[in-house]
């Protein structure tokens, strides 16, 4: 049987020996959080002059090379820490289509052969988005200015693109949970939009018939800082502003900036004096330039005063004039430390002075520096840069596989496109049909042992569908009084004999919903409490469902105590649907508890009786089975898999969980693992 494969679209010398194991698995019934793809064993390929050629001379330990990611990863282009795109054909018959790795180089008395090993087309995608954070998505296309009139028109934004102003109790920026300060809401981002653009990245493209569902894109990302923040590289950055001319025995000998480019964490009396607010204390650099001319010989210091002094010389620079005015130029910083409440400024001193002389100032600039970029709360007029407003240090990858766990999903690679990747709920993946089987009964070895395992042998006892913990006040409150998370969903197996918990958690945490008496609106709450007084808190990442709810009693968005608009809706977002009348819920399982009160609704409709209570039906069923034996599989049967497909054996319908240790260069029989099926539809 003739073996060939190409890699990067170019063939590779194989030895007429090669063993090529393949396993084939898209779910692991045994470990029921897990997804997986195509795998093989280590194959070895000789070092002829093609594959020597192909792999860049990488056997020569001295050998370095650039690389280019736009280029074919074979030749002088090859660089081992990278996949390379793989087929390998059995008799012109594709038996497999995916990305090969290279695991070691032997040198056998100046021989020299190739470690391979080659995974299905999701490895790639793996490892596409595994070093890659969501922060470094581009949303840059929907960068805009922070006022009410923007944040309004995007409440229309409930379809998958495009950002979305969700109203969020984040803490403090209501006195009355009726009228909002604007700085409450803060860009979400949809979930759809997130993956559209992580496969386009990667170089993948994928289809899916959930991600099209209405329901799939209203899902947010919503903001899960504090405050919605913008970077700047400054604290202070003020410039003078025409000619100033001081007299230094004069009692006001301060410069004065009044051209005010930049003030972030301080305020300005006077034009010439730098109040720092915030609470947190700073190392900044404080840096003056003056320019000008002068009489006679003076000191420009940068100075501190603290609560009531006295004021303290941080750093000093001395000019020398003569009579009739000599120019002078100065440029001189300190790093000092800066505490709530310290003002900081610029004077001018001087040591013996005639009388009517005096110093002219003709242009300067102080600036306020931190050591590193410095995130500052938005104000109104701001730009939104969007992209600095994603949950940070969130890898691609992992937000990724939470979502194929909030929804069950099958994920697996299109036959003959090596970057088309398909996802499907369990629930839709198989077929229900009987007839649209494949019999394998004269493909089973009788000769091998068959062993029949009872699910109860393998699985555990009880099943944790978990979001992840967060510390907000109202999660906290819900674990205490009931010892799980809010959102949580435990299922129990009723196996005497198992012990072992199983757990799937998402990296999400739940949010709970809120409402007060005498509200109509419900608003998700994400906040910390201490003695009846709210605090703002950074937060785990959440997902949302969002949605405008109209006819609401009127209510203003407001700047601290001015109005800036008045509204009769709301952008309501949260674990439900719909806050009035729920007809599905992003929760694993109904809750014991609600914070507010519901008239009507459909609290059943939960992520795990929709998309896993069929697939634990299955895998806990008394009389599930898996069933394991020796099958000849021909490449025709590889090039035909299909796991939607239910395989018939000896009258009795199962579902393909497993094939092992295929030889796709010399074809003999392999393990296959099986899954009874009691019920085409539970």
């Amino acid at each position: 049987m003739r073996t060939q494969l190409f890699i990067e679209n170019y063939q590779a010398d194989v030895s007429e020996d090669i063993s090529t194991l393949l396993t084939f698995e898209l779910d692991d019934v045994k470990d029921f959080s897990s997804r997986s793809t195509t795998w093989s064993k280590t194959i070895v390929l000789p070092g002829t002059a093609r594959n020597n050629k192909l792999f860049g001379h990488i056997f020569q330990p001295g050998q370095s090379n650039p690389f280019a990611d736009t280029m074919d990863n074979i030749n002088f282009n090859f660089n081992a820490s990278k996949a390379a795109d793989c087929l390998i054909f059995q008799d012109n018959l594709q038996a497999f289509k995916g990305v090969l790795r290279l695991l070691q180089i032997n040198n056998i008395k100046g021989r020299f052969e190739y470690e391979v090993a080659v995974f299905g087309e999701l490895n790639g995608l793996n490892a596409s988005l595994s070093g890659a954070l969501l922060e470094d998505l581009d949303f840059s296309e929907y960068d805009h200015e922070y006022n009410h009139v923007n944040i309004i028109a995007r409440w229309a934004n409930t379809s998958g693109v495009d950002v979305y102003y969700p109203l969020i109790d984040y803490g403090t920026y209501s006195t009355d949970k009726h009228n909002w300060d604007i700085r409450t809401f803060r860009p979400a981002l949809h979930v759809w939009e997130y993956i559209d653009k992580m496969f386009e990245a990667a170089g993948y493209r994928y289809e899916s018939d959930l991600f099209d569902t209405p329901r799939f894109k209203s899902l947010i990302i919503p903001h899960n800082q504090k405050d919605l923040y913008i970077s700047s590289t400054k604290y202070v950055d003020v410039n003078v502003s025409g000619t100033q001319i001081l007299t230094p025995v004069s009692p006001n000998t301060k410069v004065d900036f009044t051209d005010q480019v930049e003030l972030n964490g301080f305020s300005v009396s006077g034009d010439d004096t730098f109040n720092y607010d915030d609470p947190e204390t700073i190392n900044p650099t404080i840096s003056v330039q003056l320019s000008g001319t002068v009489q006679f010989t003076l000191q420009i210091g940068i100075y501190r005063l603290r609560g009531a002094g006295p004021e303290e010389l941080l750093a000093s620079e001395p000019i020398n004039g003569a009579s009739g005015g000599s120019p002078f130029s100065v440029d001189f910083s300190i790093q000092a430390e800066v505490q709530q409440n310290d003002d900081i400024y610029v004077k001018v001193t001087g040591f013996s002075i005639p009388v009517g002389q005096f110093i002219t100032i003709t242009s300067g600039n102080l600036t306020i520096t931190p050591g590193a970029g410095l995130q500052i709360p938005i104000s109104i007029g701001d730009t939104v840069v969007v992209s600095d407003s994603i949950p940070k240090n969130v890898r691609q990858i992992d937000f990724l596989v939470s979502i194929v766990k909030l929804f069950n999903l099958y994920v697996y690679e299109d036959k003959f496109d090596p970057r088309l990747i398909y996802f499907k709920p369990y629930v839709d993946f198989y077929t229900t049909n009987s007839a649209d089987s494949n019999d394998w009964s004269y493909k089973l070895n009788r000769d091998k042992a068959i062993k029949v395992r009872p699910m109860s042998e393998l699985n555990a006892k009880i099943y944790d569908f978990k979001y992840k913990p967060d510390s907000d006040f109202y999660n906290e409150a819900y674990r205490k009084r009931y010892g799980q998370g809010y959102g949580d969903y435990v299922f129990d197996s009723e196996y005497e004999f198992a012990e072992q918990r199983q757990a799937l958690e998402l990296i999400f945490s739940a949010t709970p919903l809120v409402g007060y008496d005498g509200e109509e609106k419900v608003y998700p709450t994400i906040f910390k409490q201490s003695n009846s007084l709210e605090e703002r808190i950074d937060s785990n990442i959440r997902i949302m469902q969002s949605k405008v709810v109209t006819a609401v009693g009127s209510w203003d968005i407001m700047d601290d105590v001015a109005s800036l608009a008045t509204i009769e809706e709301y952008p309501y977002a949260g674990h439900f649907d719909d806050p009035d009348a729920p007809s599905n819920d992003l929760n694993f399982g109904a809750l014991r508890e609600l914070f507010f009160e519901l008239v009507s609704g459909d609290l059943t409709v939960t992520q795990f009786n929709v998309y896993w209570s069929a697939y634990m039906a299955e895998i806990t069923d008394k009389d599930s089975k898996l069933f394991s034996g020796f099958f000849y599989l021909q490449t025709q049967d590889i090039l035909n898999l299909d796991f939607s497909k239910k395989v018939y054996i000896d009258g009795v319908l199962f579902r393909l969980n497993k094939i092992k240790d295929y030889n796709c260069s010399n074809p003999t029989d392999c393990e296959v693992e099986l899954l009874k099926v009691n019920y085409l539809i539970y």
